[in-house]
């Protein structure tokens, strides 16, 4: 047992919070990685809604790391002194312009020689600025790799003139197989018994799961029902999801007088809840800025509609192919959005190939478990 932990390699890794899909990830790298010894660092007492730390769920080693905020800089007390108690084999920070201690640690062990790696998505949804441009230049600098989510990432650490070999794109995934699981729970009888108890037995679904923010525009959703209600009575949007935006879409659908044709259902955490909301829809939609809700709904071979304005998706955005899995439209235009939905609600054979496509999608190259060994093979 001793011989086999002196050749386990110790892996540090500094984040900011613990959320349900880090937890999948950190524990899933324990099982594609049987030689590594983890530990994660992450404020793990935060009142971020995202913060779903639970000791007992972890499989990995954790230190509480406090994130404290002054007028929008971040600091942690003590950080080096807790790397140093471990003594890792390899340290590996996320990449946060504002995270200053972090940034501070970074620079020092850059000074003495002590190599370390940094992970992020090294893009700015909307565009990049002079301190984000700033700071993943010096992180190309003083790191010896970065591991991005995205080619998009890349691209930007490749313009800013980071060397090639030490940009690694690791992808997104979430815990595809929990998904698809209860998407196979449902059967036919099961599925039209929920249709039915929620008066959408000849209805087609257009699903939303998101949390109402003003990035991804859910009030063009509101737009696009209240102009096919004028001449569609079999099409229902579901939004699942609260938010900033929340108030102001229910109101607005009171206003447009939508209720029969747009369910605001607030937020739903249980999984086997939304499967039902998943299996139930036959398209995904999301104005822009799509994240971690294209693995989940390509999960359950659901099909995505989504834009095309490149500089507001995120690194999910990646994993979405025109034609393939989904169908992108031209940003900002409604019209284009309508249509797009209505292809592959009214188009049963394309929306097989989607849907058929949409699931491999997640379940071959975007996979938890190829995240992982994506991740693993830069240590």
């Amino acid at each position: 047992m001793f011989l086999r932990d002196k050749l386990m390699k110790k892996i540090v890794v500094i984040t900011n919070i613990l959320t349900n899909y880090q937890i999948d990830f950190f524990n899933r790298l324990l099982e594609v990685g049987k030689d590594i010894n983890l530990t994660v660092f992450a404020d793990l007492k935060s009142n971020s809604l995202l913060n779903n730390y639970v000791n007992v769920h972890c499989k990995f080693n954790t230190v509480d790391s406090p994130m404290k905020d002054f007028h929008g800089i971040i600091f942690r007390k003590s950080i080096k002194k807790k790397i140093d108690t471990i003594n890792p084999d390899f340290i590996v920070f996320y990449a946060n312009p504002r995270e200053a201690s972090l940034s501070i640690l970074m620079i020092y062990y850059w000074l003495i020689g002590r190599s370390f790696y940094v992970h992020g998505m090294f893009h700015r949804i909307g565009g990049q600025t002079l301190v984000s441009k700033s700071y993943y230049r010096l992180m190309g600098i003083i790191s010896d790799k970065c591991l991005t989510y995205s080619r998009k990432g890349a691209q930007v650490l490749l313009g800013l003139g980071v060397k090639a070999e030490k940009i690694k794109v690791v992808g997104t995934a979430i815990n595809e197989k929990k998904s698809i699981y209860y998407a196979n729970q449902i059967n036919s009888e099961q599925l039209n018994k929920f249709k039915k108890h929620n008066g959408l037995s000849d209805k087609k679904i257009v699903l939303q799961v998101v949390r109402l923010s003003k990035i991804k525009k859910p009030d063009m959703i509101l737009d696009i029902a209240k102009n096919l209600s004028s001449y569609r009575s079999d099409i229902i949007f579901v939004l699942i999801g609260e938010g900033e935006m929340y108030d102001e879409i229910k109101s607005r659908i009171d206003f447009l007088n939508l209720k029969s044709v747009v369910f605001l259902l607030g937020s739903i955490y249980d999984e086997k809840v939304l499967s039902y909301w998943f299996r139930a829809a036959k398209v995904f939609v999301m104005p822009t800025c799509i994240g971690l809700s294209a693995h989940h709904a390509f999960s359950y071979s659901l099909p995505i509609v989504t834009d095309d304005d490149y500089l507001q998706q995120a690194s999910e955005f990646d994993i979405l192919c025109d034609g393939l899995n989904s169908i992108i439209y031209k940003s900002g235009n409604i019209k284009s959005f309508e249509k797009s939905i209505l292809n592959i609600i009214d188009d049963e054979k394309l929306h097989h190939f989607l849907s058929k496509n949409a699931l491999q999608t997640v379940k071959v190259s975007n996979s938890l478990d190829a995240k992982c060994k994506n991740y693993l093979s830069c240590f």
